[in-house]
């Protein structure tokens, strides 16, 4: 249990990690085309972590 808990906490600061670089103004300022697409761009990452949660957890289930 104490390993999913872990895995959760390494998953969650990676998602804030992501949102907080991805808001921050200086990568805004740099790419004049960052702000298209960003619904197709966020969709994609939300899946990306969402199966990369169901693996971990897979293999965690399977490993215990």
């Amino acid at each position: 249990m104490g390993s999913i808990i872990l895995v959760l906490i390494v998953i969650l600061a990676g998602a804030a990690a992501t949102f907080m670089i991805g808001q921050s103004k200086s990568n805004r300022q740099t790419d004049s085309g960052y702000m298209e697409q960003t619904g197709k761009k966020w969709a994609r990452l939300s899946w990306i972590y969402i199966a990369g949660m169901l693996l971990v957890a897979a293999i965690l289930l399977f490993v215990d």
